[in-house]
């Protein structure tokens, strides 16, 4: 299982960073972990079609983990010469409640966005999945599961292929809920949005982050998420999480790529 790092930052645009997304390859299989703006320039730059991806995983809606979705959804109904599609490969999207309203607002209820339905029928080729807990698809290669988080109701995701696990908190302040699901996991791929001392709203900081490490005791430990407070400071960052966990801990930055 190999993961490449397309977004490891915020909405905030840095050097090395810019919003959420992680390219997730399993054998042949491809999917997304999330699908903020850049995303389609990052894939673009590593040479990736979007439109052989067939699945995009979104923990939560805010602009910075989602927004690059319409491009997606609108990108389908082109070919790569930029010629309409006679075929589009279905892209099935799996996200909290509220995913079918968000979809259907955007593409049937938005009068400027609504051609993407009306003339380019992006209802035939988009499946949508809405989840909570659990099960969230199990494949012959692979399975993922999914556990509430509290971040705006999110998810965080659980992927399991070819004996390796791999955990993506998505956005969230501490949580049990993730800690159960990342137990000996050996991919934890969490937020880290701020230092301790500029902590904001519902994430995570470098103390939360070692707590929830110790209890999960994940093999290698990802922090991500991470807002320009953070530039500058990775070896900082690294230190810290060292000194609470027993792990590995790498510090990503985008298009960095991970083999599990």
């Amino acid at each position: 299982m190999r993961l490449t790092f397309l977004g490891t930052g915020s909405i905030v645009p840095t050097h090395n960073r810019f919003s959420s997304s992680i390219l997730v390859e399993i054998r042949d299989e491809r999917m997304l972990l999330d699908c903020g703006p850049g995303t389609l320039e990052k894939l673009r730059r590593i040479g990736v079609d979007p439109n052989a991806i067939p699945r995009v995983f979104l923990t939560h809606y805010h602009i910075d983990h989602a927004l690059d979705l319409l491009a997606m959804v609108k990108l389908r109904a082109f070919d790569q010469y930029g010629g309409p599609s006679p075929n589009p490969l279905n892209l099935r999207v799996y996200g909290p409640p509220g995913l079918n309203t968000l979809v259907s607002h955007l593409f049937e209820k938005i009068p400027q966005f609504r051609y993407v339905s009306e003339n380019l029928s992006c209802f035939k080729y988009l499946e949508l999945k809405e989840v909570t807990e659990g099960l969230v698809e199990d494949r012959a290669t692979w399975r993922v599961t999914c556990a509430p988080v509290k971040h705006y109701n999110g998810v965080a995701y659980k992927i399991e292929a070819e004996g390796k696990s791999v955990v993506y908190s998505g956005d969230t302040i501490p949580d049990e809920n993730l800690i159960e699901l990342a137990k000996n996991a050996d991919v934890l791929i969490h937020e880290c949005s701020f230092p301790d001392e500029q902590l904001l709203g519902l994430h995570t900081s470098e103390k939360g982050l070692a707590e929830v490490a110790a209890k999960a005791r994940p093999r290698v430990l990802i922090p991500i998420h991470l807002y320009p407070a953070w530039e500058g400071r990775e070896d900082e960052l690294k230190m810290s999480l060292t000194k609470a966990f027993s792990g590995d801990v790498i510090v990503p930055k985008d298009l960095e790529s991970y083999e599990v």
